[in-house]
């Protein structure tokens, strides 16, 4: 019994521990660069420690399915509060140029006309000092998912939308979780992710469009082991709705080692990037600058640790954040990861790639918010399958 509050105890500190480092990150925002990547980097750290729990061996106990009782009810509070919080922000939305943006974009998609090609972001045309870069910045699915409410509603549509992306990200996490380790995993996750503050005042409050990508990235994962054509189509739609984060789950998304399924996944991927096309192709000059040249001249903000740092640093950064990549691509082809490892390269992955960024904003961490929650549902969670894969992997259904 002893024993038992102890692992309770400890898991409950885990918890805190979590919390506690998104709330420091939330805090260290302008002018503090260097304490959130201080912050992120011990994120990052703790992570193989997450995976090494999520897949330890744990017995199951009866006790744990009554204590679990409660855990439906604090759901659907959190999600209540959040609903509620979203009305709220619906009375007078007061969005950043994120939202303002993707809005100019979608009337110009509506009208016929291309975002790429049209000064829509006066912000980064006075950053840069030159109308190349006064386009869109995202992929083309942000503007077209906004579009059906944003065209009658404006700033409203956009919180709506957002709450609806929001409520299928919750649900994901939640089956990512499950798949990792069960049904108490996906509700101690759920949980974990509605208890942030940070992801419904970014979502509803600031109304950046992150859940787009997120949402099929999310899917994604899931879909890894049942379906590889589908997986590839929600990557790639995630990436067509925005480069980062997909980009960095490329590798970790791969399926098992079988030519037909990676041919399909393949296939998958490239229907995904479909809606990209037309852009490309009608102004492929616009598009490369606003999407991938423009990222890649920004100066650090004070955001980042790398704001003032020797030009070096952030060579260093991103050499280190290449040969990760590299080595988990290459692991991962010849022996795709259980659920939890793919979540938790995903997280490392992220996390690696904000930090050796020019920027660490906050709708970034909604990258892999989600992520990490399920990956800790799975390590904390009160009863987990003894091997923590369920029994789509238990079937012998893995890679040799």
């Amino acid at each position: 019994m002893a024993g038992l509050s102890l692992s309770c105890l400890a898991k409950l500190g885990a918890a805190l521990l979590f919390w506690v480092a998104v709330a420091l990150i939330q805090k260290f925002n302008w002018d503090h660069g260097g304490a959130k990547a201080l912050v992120l980097l011990a994120v990052l750290l703790a992570t193989p420690v997450a995976i090494a729990v999520a897949v330890s061996p744990q017995p199951q106990r009866p006790r744990y399915r009554r204590e679990g009782r409660w855990m439906p009810v604090v759901i659907g509070a959190l999600l209540v509060l959040q609903v509620a919080y979203a009305v709220k922000e619906l009375r007078h939305p007061s969005l950043t140029d994120v939202a303002s943006t993707t809005l100019a974009a979608g009337t110009l998609l509506r009208d016929g006309g291309n975002p790429y090609a049209a000064p829509v972001d006066a912000a980064a045309e006075a950053e840069t000092g030159s109308a190349r870069f006064a386009g869109y910045k995202y992929m083309p699915l942000t503007p077209l998912a906004y579009l059906p409410l944003g065209t009658p509603l404006g700033e409203r549509g956009i919180v709506l939308t957002n709450l609806l992306l929001h409520l299928g990200v919750v649900w994901l996490v939640y089956r990512l979780a499950a798949d990792m380790a069960g049904a108490s995993a996906g509700a101690v996750a759920a949980m974990l992710y509605l208890s942030l503050p940070l992801v419904p005042f970014q979502l509803f409050a600031k109304g950046v469009t992150d859940a787009v990508a997120v949402l099929p990235m999310l899917a994604a994962l899931l879909l890894a082991w049942r379906s590889p054509l589908l997986s590839g189509v929600c990557l790639g739609l995630s990436l067509s709705a925005k480069l980062l984060p997909a980009a960095l789950l490329i590798p970790v998304c791969l399926p098992e080692a079988a030519p037909r399924a990676r041919a399909a996944h393949l296939l998958g991927l490239v229907l995904g990037l479909l809606p990209v096309l037309p852009f490309l192709a009608q102004a492929p000059q616009a598009f490369i600058d606003n999407i991938v040249v423009f990222n890649l001249i920004r100066p650090p903000d004070s955001t980042s640790w790398l704001l003032g740092a020797p030009a070096l640093a952030a060579t260093i950064a991103h050499a280190v954040l290449a040969v990760a990549f590299v080595a988990v691509l290459a692991t991962a082809w010849r022996r795709p990861p259980w659920p939890a490892g793919r979540c938790g390269l995903a997280v490392m992955l992220i996390l690696g790639a904000i930090l050796a960024g020019p920027a660490a904003h906050h709708n970034y961490q909604l990258w892999w918010l989600p992520l990490m929650a399920a990956l800790l549902g799975a390590a904390l969670a009160p009863e987990r399958l003894p091997s923590a894969a369920p029994a789509l992997y238990q079937s012998g259904n893995r890679p040799d």
